[in-house]
């Protein structure tokens, strides 16, 4: 009976040291990543972002700003931004879309240059 508990005592205390001292990288490899996407307004309108599809806040005229983007497995991806505008002489804002030119992947940036006038 005492070989037993003592095995049993020796085995459990193996299983909570492997578990304690495991490490838990493995799942860090397939976790999502960002990307950096730089815009800036150059044109004589404030501008309101979206990024991906999400509200990404407004820009001011002239005013530049460097957005964080999350991307999923660590996946190069192509970003959709849609830049949308008060034309004073419309009632309905006007809206751009731009792409970014390559694949954004971990790490990388690229920027987008909004410029309209009238």
């Amino acid at each position: 009976m005492e070989k037993a508990i003592r095995n049993t005592s020796i085995l459990l205390a193996i299983i909570l040291i492997s578990f304690t001292f495991s490490s838990n990288e493995a799942s860090a490899d397939k976790a999502a990543c960002d990307a950096f996407l730089y815009i800036s307004n150059n044109s004589l309108f404030e501008i309101n972002v979206t990024i991906d599809g999400f509200p990404s806040g407004n820009l001011l005229v002239g005013k530049s700003k460097t957005y964080t983007v999350s991307l999923a497995n660590d996946a190069g991806k192509r970003i959709k931004v849609k830049v949308d505008y008060q034309d004073p002489d419309y009632i309905d804002p006007k809206s751009i879309n731009y792409v970014t030119k390559e694949k954004l992947e971990c790490g990388k940036s690229d920027s987008v240059f909004v410029s309209f006038s009238k």
